[in-house]
């Protein structure tokens, strides 16, 4: 019996089966797939004041979207208006 099961009156823990896992959820090391060049994102960053963040941030919730979607939706419909 080890130490632990001593200290703790001699209760063991009991043993557990580990979870059958399916093979799509298992990671093979280096066989996960890369992004390209092309589809990796540039950070950019710049100052807005909170007020505008914040609202910002909102409008981006409200339709579910991430921040830099929002963003690249935006540039979008302002490329198509001039």
């Amino acid at each position: 019996m080890g130490r632990k099961a001593q200290r703790k009156g001699g209760r063991k823990l009991p043993s557990t089966k580990t979870a059958d896992l399916a093979a799509h959820l298992i990671g093979t090391k280096g066989k996960v797939g890369r992004p390209s060049q092309a589809t990796q994102n540039e950070p950019m960053n710049f100052k807005v004041s909170p007020a505008f963040k914040r609202e910002f941030r909102m409008a981006a919730a409200d339709r579910g979207l991430r921040l830099n979607e929002l963003l690249i939706e935006a540039f979008e419909a302002w490329k198509e208006r001039r």
